[in-house]
């Protein structure tokens, strides 16, 4: 069996928040948004993979991540930039790993922990 298409549902009470977050900041491709049976987003991370924004009216920051999104892509350093003048709360600058990536982290308007990296 193969995955198609894997989508990452992100619940946000935050939703223009979370579309600066991952279109201006991280640089993801908003493919569709919708207003009619609740408003949310689809933002392409690849052909393969795509994260889906779903608003909804009572979210809380978790306390302990259930999930994090590891992004690999081009532009580390850009993309921190972006994030930093747009706001967004920072795990720490980019830096090289000890397994070899260079990248950073950083949560999204939810607290939804977000990474970034690329090939040190």
């Amino acid at each position: 069996m193969s995955v198609e298409l894997a989508v990452f549902v992100v619940p946000t009470a935050k939703l223009a928040d979370s579309l600066t977050f991952y279109r201006d900041g991280i640089g993801l491709e908003v493919v569709e948004e919708w207003q009619e049976m609740g408003r949310g987003a689809l933002l392409a991370t690849s052909e393969t993979c795509q994260i889906e924004l779903v608003e909804m009216e009572a979210v809380q920051e978790p306390t302990e991540p259930c999930v994090t999104i590891g992004l690999k892509l081009a532009g580390v350093d850009e993309v921190y930039g972006r994030l930093k003048a747009l706001g967004a709360r920072m795990k720490a600058p980019p830096r090289v790993m000890p397994w070899g990536m260079y990248g950073f982290g950083a949560f999204d308007p939810n607290g939804v922990p977000v990474n970034v990296y690329e090939p040190a």
